[in-house]
């Protein structure tokens, strides 16, 4: 995994995000913290892994079986065929999963949940818009599952109670290569979730111990659907490829493809280990878009 950090400054905190992610400074302020930041990683990462496995319980809110076993559920991301749907094509799913930006589209009738792996968007949402969507949706349908795991000691205790956490099932040591502008870093270990085999994967069945995957958030929410029991899942906006949907813009820049690199080989081997399983798993993306990216 390559990470590239901007040079550009993020914005200051509101107050309102500060009663939920502390203000820490981040690796984009300067080449100095980027350096700390380097040398931090190793600790930090184990250190939040141990917190997670203390903090997320194994039992499930009862209404996760209610709304997705044996249900029809839509992931919904924020490419640009989410654009090209309306009511009537949510209208066909029992429960819709929200990632990130993507909750914009809440309908505002049946089941609903938001979903993320990063913190990032979560900060960037409630810089935009505070916390009303999450309190409006709840706690049991907002669902955490962190992919950095230092991410854990980045929260408040306020800002970890908005979510229902999942944790990662298995970490392993990972060599990570990190560039600043044109600073190039050595190799920096991090504690990440492990990624599966696919050839040999078993869905879990309930709980809260999932692989938590690489590429987007829109992966592992399919994986918690279908571990609650979803029967048929659809995606749409994870078209895996560059831009952004109207309807779920924000004032981050749109993504380019290499944003998704991977993304969609994962996601075919992901529906086809899941198909394997007994679930059936459509990007309807692709189908709206005429094509998949290679």
């Amino acid at each position: 995994m390559n990470t590239s950090f901007s040079t550009q400054k993020p914005a200051a905190f509101t107050a309102t995000t500060r009663k939920y992610i502390r203000p820490v400074r981040t690796p984009y302020h300067s080449r100095s913290l980027f350096l700390r930041w380097m040398l931090t990683l190793p600790y930090r990462s184990r250190r939040g892994a141990a917190l997670i496995a203390r903090y997320v319980p194994q039992t499930v809110p009862p209404v996760w079986a209610e709304e997705l076993a044996g249900k029809r559920v839509l992931i919904v991301g924020s490419g640009p065929s989410l654009d090209k749907v309306g009511q009537e094509f949510f209208a066909r799913f029992d429960t819709v999963i929200y990632i990130n930006f993507a909750v914009k589209r809440l309908q505002g009738t049946g089941a609903e949940y938001f979903f993320t792996t990063d913190i990032g968007p979560v900060r960037e949402f409630i810089d935009a818009y505070e916390e009303t969507v999450f309190r409006q949706l709840g706690k049991e349908h907002c669902i955490f599952a962190p992919i950095y795991l230092d991410q854990f000691q980045m929260m408040t205790p306020a800002g970890r109670d908005l979510f229902s956490w999942l944790r990662f099932d298995e970490a392993q040591w990972r060599r990570q290569a990190v560039k600043l502008g044109r600073l190039k870093a050595p190799l920096v270990l991090r504690y990440h979730p492990r990624q599966p085999d696919w050839d040999s994967f078993t869905l879990p069945r309930g709980g809260r111990s999932l692989p938590v995957l690489d590429h987007t958030s829109a992966l592992t929410a399919i994986l918690f659907a279908a571990m609650n029991g979803a029967a048929d899942i659809g995606l749409i906006g994870c078209d895996f490829s560059a831009g952004r949907a109207a309807s779920a813009a924000t004032t981050q820049a749109a993504p380019d493809a290499s944003v998704f690199s991977g993304a969609a080989a994962e996601f075919r081997k992901l529906a086809s280990a899941l198909e394997r399983n007994g679930v059936d798993v459509t990007n309807h993306s692709w189908l709206i878009n005429d094509g998949a990216p290679s």
